[in-house]
């Protein structure tokens, strides 16, 4: 009989919670896709606006093909909220609100699919952008799917409440970061972070937390991920229903507010 083998491995015989010995073991994490750029389109602050809103959104998206391969991503909005308020008040637990809200977004996504689909691009579910994002963007230059991450009944019970705290703001970086993108901008209804009357083109994520809740144009979950990420260590944030911000956010100029981790 052939001897069985070792796999020569710290971890082999030790538990992952000892973070001192997992800490060492690190390696730099590569960019499986280092020219995607993630755009997320706010459920609330577009898609909800209607035709108004959201068309002239779509339309820049459809401009930019050529020049960029993009992960455009869809929130959820108010039909979320509704379903929420709803399962809170017949005392469903967090997972299940969860995979109620998910619904919305995806539905979202295939709306944008919809409108862009003369242009080759296609709505992909959690499994497809997991496995198979790379081929669809060597077919099309774009790809859509819901922001809203996969936890499902899987989602952690917040310490407060039990509205699920992973929703589609964070499940637009976790999976930009996944994915190593070179780029992450998040299409909102405000022009980005203020100090006062004045638009602050950088932010740290230390600096917008000292600011309290409200003055983060994104879910407060994402800094806290900026500052684990490997590879996004900061975000775009603009106003879509300024014409032309999506497409100079794009083209790497200072428009809108970064925020950075920091």
């Amino acid at each position: 009989m052939t001897a069985a083998k070792d796999v020569p491995s710290a971890l082999m015989r030790q538990t992952l919670l000892d973070r001192e010995l997992v800490k060492p073991i690190e390696r730099p994490v590569i960019r499986l896709l280092p020219w995607l750029e993630v755009v997320a389109i706010g459920g609330t602050a577009i898609v909800d606006r209607g035709a108004e809103a959201l068309l002239p959104v779509v339309e820049e998206l459809r401009g930019l093909l050529s020049e960029h391969r993009m992960l455009i991503l869809t929130g959820a909005g108010i039909r979320a909220r509704h379903v929420l308020g709803v399962g809170l008040d017949l005392g469903l637990p967090t997972g299940v609100l969860a995979s109620l809200a998910a619904v919305e977004a995806e539905q979202n996504g295939h709306l944008v699919a919809a409108l862009l689909a003369a242009d080759g691009v296609s709505y992909l579910p959690h499994g497809g952008v997991a496995h198979q994002l790379a081929v669809h963007l060597a077919a099309a230059r774009a790809v859509v799917s819901t922001g809203f991450p996969p936890y499902g009944l899987h989602e952690v019970t917040p310490s407060v409440g039990k509205l699920p705290v992973h929703r589609s703001d964070a499940g637009t970086v976790l999976i930009a970061d996944a994915y190593g993108a070179a780029r992450c901008v998040y299409i909102k209804d405000v022009d980005g972070v203020y100090d006062g009357d004045e638009l602050l083109p950088r932010v740290s994520t230390t600096e917008l937390r000292e600011r309290g809740p409200s003055a983060s144009p994104v879910d407060s979950l994402v800094l806290e991920l900026l500052e684990q990420a490997k590879n996004v260590k900061e975000i775009q944030v603009v106003n879509g229903l300024t014409r032309g911000a999506v497409t100079d956010a794009l083209g790497g100029k200072p428009v809108g507010t970064v925020i950075h981790a920091g």
